[in-house]
């Protein structure tokens, strides 16, 4: 069966959107050691009995998968970890930005003693996050 490059580039990164999202599933929501940072943590609260479904049915969704690409002579969708973190920073510095004392008065009142303990906090997380940001932009 034949697609045009248009139809044929739109179910390579679509289908490898869903896989990447299996992915991402399995490692991080179904995993036996959840991902915990400073300000959040995951608990499961699935059933060995859903878990196991779910497991099953991501297997049955990549055989589909697997039988589309050889079906279609898809190309895997590829992404290079650099844009995906260009990405990921560029979002978080905006966030962060956004939580400066002035900014959370849209909020209601601050209390004036928050300015001085918060913002430079901020601050730093900002600057934190720039290293990261030029950090990922130096070519090897």
């Amino acid at each position: 069966m034949a697609l045009n490059e248009h139809q044929r580039r739109r179910l390579e990164v679509s289908l490898g959107l869903l896989d990447r999202a299996l992915v991402d599933m399995e490692r991080n929501y179904l995993a036996t050691d959840l991902p915990q940072g400073e300000m959040f943590e995951l608990r499961s609260d699935l059933t060995p009995e859903e878990k196991a479904e779910i497991l099953r049915t991501i297997a049955q969704i990549r055989h589909r998968l697997r039988r589309l690409r050889e079906a279609f002579h898809l190309e895997p969708h590829r992404r290079d970890v650099r844009g995906l973190l260009r990405g990921y920073l560029a979002h978080f510095w905006a966030v962060l930005s956004e939580c400066r004392a002035s900014k959370l008065r849209g909020y209601g009142e601050v209390a004036p003693q928050v300015s001085p303990l918060l913002d430079p906090e901020i601050e730093a997380l900002l600057s934190l996050v720039e290293r990261l940001e030029r950090t990922i932009e130096r070519r090897a």
